[in-house]
């Protein structure tokens, strides 16, 4: 019986995926594979009940038997932590030793993932370091690599949980830093005694944002919601000057969305001219006509939304590089990724497979 515990640095680094990916590989070599998710702080609220979407959809994905509710047996619901500053007790330790047993006990191997960062969990003592004690757990760290800054968190853990940090993964790499993150920070890393069990490029297809999920996310009013289905968005680029100066602007970037005021008329006209696959307008204006008829031609949902540029902007790169598990193209491709780049003989020696 085998365990792994993963952690993340921050939240949308990818570790629910490597969680997915991790039973993935596991299946495919006919292990027995389980998994769980003992503290959850991104709780999904139906009129069924609360639950943990990515556990459930794991649970679904994989077939897994366990009940949902012994596999995310801790969610920090607001009346949960309402009750917790209240001063009432909770064995919320136990509850998550219980589920980790009888999980375990029926697999071969128990992939078990963490919060969205290290330290959270810590309001019910159930930190990364606190559940893997609980449960003897070996742990891997994900954290997304931007500058050298990525080092100092991961030295940073390592001091938090000391000797269970066997490894990390560094994911979305950028291309132009990957050479240096191999002659350099993979070196340093393992001099400090972490070993670096995979390095994964930054994939513009995986941090994309689909047009449906902006959509989704900025709501206001939507001309053409069903233009641009199946299409993503790799970049966001703001128009705000003239549209002469606006057209070799956007042609820079593919596959964008662009936001622009909403009375702008000669900026959202040069955007559709270009390689663009969502218009936002702030200000809630309702556009022309003339854009309306090219955007439907050009097959572009336009957006217009009440928030100013800065508010919209930071809404929509809060979205990119996070790998939702339901969009399943993108869990397919991640795990091609993972098993083409990790070191697996080395996480077969963490998990003593």
């Amino acid at each position: 019986m085998a365990t792994l515990y993963v952690a993340s640095t921050e939240s949308y680094v990818g570790k629910s995926a490597v969680c997915a990916a991790l039973l993935r590989q596991l299946k495919d070599r006919k292990i027995d594979a389980g998994y769980m998710k003992p503290v959850s702080v991104s709780v999904t609220h139906t009129p069924e009940g609360a639950f943990d979407e990515d556990a459930a959809f794991i649970r679904e994905s994989f077939g897994l038997s366990e009940p949902l509710e012994q596999i995310a047996p801790v969610l920090l619901r607001r009346t949960t932590i309402e009750s917790i500053l209240r001063g009432e007790q909770h064995d919320w330790a136990g509850a998550v030793q219980q589920a980790f047993q009888a999980i375990s006990s029926q697999h071969q191997v128990t992939i078990v993932e963490g919060t969205n960062s290290w330290a959270e969990g810590s309001l019910v003592e159930l930190s990364a370091d606190r559940v893997a004690d609980l449960i003897d757990a070996p742990m891997v760290l994900v954290s997304r690599y931007r500058t050298t800054l990525t080092v100092d968190a991961i030295l940073s853990v390592q001091r938090f949980v000391g000797k269970r940090l066997k490894g990390v993964i560094l994911n979305q790499i950028e291309e132009t830093r990957l050479d240096f993150v191999q002659s350099h920070v993979v070196p340093f890393l393992e001099q400090h005694g972490i070993a670096v069990l995979g390095l994964l490029p930054q994939d513009s297809a995986l941090s994309g944002i689909p047009v449906e999920d902006l959509v989704a996310e900025l709501g206001g009013n939507v001309i053409g919601a069903d233009f641009g289905k199946g299409k993503i968005i790799e970049s966001l680029m703001i128009g705000a000057m003239g549209a002469e100066a606006g057209l070799s602007h956007f042609r820079r970037r593919a596959n964008k969305a662009v936001i622009t005021g909403g009375d702008r008329t000669d900026l959202q006209l040069a955007a559709l001219e270009t390689s663009t696959n969502a218009l936002v307008l702030t200000g809630n204006f309702r556009p022309q006509q003339s854009v309306i008829d090219r955007a439907e031609q050009r097959n572009v949902p336009i957006i217009t939304i009440a928030d100013d540029t800065l508010t919209a902007v930071e809404r929509i790169e809060n979205m990119f590089g996070h790998i939702r598990l339901h969009e399943r193209t993108k869990l397919e491709r991640f795990t091609k990724l993972m098993a083409e780049r990790c070191d697996w003989s080395r996480l077969d020696a963490i998990l003593g497979l």
